[in-house]
């Protein structure tokens, strides 16, 4: 938006005292038009703010339902995203269901159907896997960029935009970490390998690793191979918050994952319905790395999807109302973090009803959805409904918008 430069003060007439008193009043009431306009234009600050954004693309009316999808058309161009968080005082249902929903999308070039959701406001984080950024660093940053630009058009909040970069087996930009977290024998090798890590990330216009590990792998049976830093509780603990720090270092969100643990588990929950049947006192004795580095003010944490039947029930951890309101406590010592689902397209979700639902109104705060972009469009008009009757409580719905965007606004 180009403002309209203050207006020069002309002098006042010196033929009459009449006249120069009325040319007086006349301008200083101009002036304090003018200051006001600009004051509510800028909205009190030098940034590009919610009431820029709010011109180029006002939200829908509290509570109405979202709009079928259209191309927007007429978007400004710009050379980079705006980075400050648009926010209203009273944020509409719409776009509060939308902060909670992370897309994934296939290729290298987001399509228009994902970048129209993003300015409607559906759509919070977006996760890259390795077909995302096949073409190398300059053009996954490229992409970032046009994904964060799409949401500054719609005047929303920048984007939460993740990858798993673990190390060894799992990381999807080439380059740091070099080492497996296996590998990382120490806390400095850990810090300088997630600094690396953070620093590349950072390039690529990525803000949130889905890493570190943090399961304490304890049988040899473990499908995490070298992707947990060891069999020792407070070992990994060191380590995985070594980790996490030096990706914290470059202002890069990181994750611990799997809470409350995979470190028993002989099953992957991307393949199968897992459970892990230990008691819950051997469960929590696997928290430290929660304990020691969980309420950074950049830590998320992934909640699993396995059943834990000493804490959980019947139901997956991330499901169960259990974990978010007496584990996760115990494992931060009585803080909080945001927490966010694993692939609720996976195997071990399948066969439960209205997962994203149970899991949001249990606690959880951020959805993902990690194979199709089509099932995130699906359950954002299905959440929007749930929250809309009152499925969802609107308690829920606003808890979850706090915490996200408390996160978007350390990640500048």
């Amino acid at each position: 938006m180009t403002f309209a430069p203050e207006r020069g003060r002309s002098r006042a007439p010196r033929n009459t005292r009449g006249r120069w008193l009325v040319s007086t009043a006349l301008l200083a009431l101009l002036g304090l038009a003018g200051f006001a306009a600009a004051l509510i234009a800028s909205g009190g600050s030098s940034t590009r703010t919610r009431a820029q954004h709010a011109k180029a693309a006002a939200p829908p009316p509290a509570g109405s339902r979202p709009r079928p999808a259209a191309t927007v058309q007429g978007a400004a161009p710009s050379s980079s995203p705006a980075r400050t968080v648009a926010v209203n005082s009273r944020p509409n249902l719409a776009r509060m269901v939308g902060q909670m929903v992370v897309a994934r999308f296939a290729g290298a070039t987001p399509p228009a159907s994902l970048l129209d959701r993003i300015r409607r406001g559906e759509v919070g984080g977006v996760i890259l896997f390795s077909d995302n950024v096949a073409d190398g660093l300059l053009a996954t940053h490229r992409l970032t960029q046009e994904l964060q630009l799409a949401a500054s058009q719609g005047g929303n909040p920048p984007l939460l935009i993740m990858t798993d970069q673990e190390g060894g087996e799992v990381k999807r930009l080439v380059g740091p970490p070099d080492l497996a977290p296996a590998a990382m024998t120490s806390d400095t090798t850990a810090f300088s390998e997630g600094a690396a890590t953070g620093r590349l990330l950072r390039s690529a216009g990525v803000n949130v690793d889905l890493a570190p590990v943090a399961d304490v792998e304890r049988v040899p049976e473990s499908f995490l191979g070298s992707r947990s830093f060891g069999s020792n509780a407070l070992l990994v603990a060191d380590r995985a918050c070594a980790f996490a720090q030096g990706l914290a270092s470059q202002d890069i969100a990181f994750t611990l994952k799997h809470f409350p643990g995979l470190g028993r588990a002989t099953g992957n929950t991307d393949t199968e319905v897992v459970s892990v049947d230990a008691r819950a006192d051997v469960l929590r004795a696997d928290y430290a790395a929660y304990a020691t580095c969980g309420t950074n003010r950049l830590a998320m944490v992934m909640v699993s999807s396995a059943i834990y039947p000493a804490l959980s029930g019947l139901l997956p951890a991330v499901m169960s109302p259990e974990i978010y309101q007496r584990e996760l406590p115990i494992a931060l010592a009585g803080g909080s973090a945001l927490t966010i689902s694993d692939d609720l397209q996976s195997v071990a979700i399948s066969a439960q009803t209205a997962p994203a639902r149970h899991a949001i109104d249990a606690g959880l705060d951020l959805l993902m959805y990690a194979q199709t972009e089509e099932a995130s469009a699906v359950a954002y008009v299905q959440l929007f409904d749930e929250a809309s009757s009152g499925l969802i409580p609107a308690s829920a719905s606003r808890r979850a918008d706090q915490k996200i965007l408390r996160l978007k606004r350390l990640l500048r």
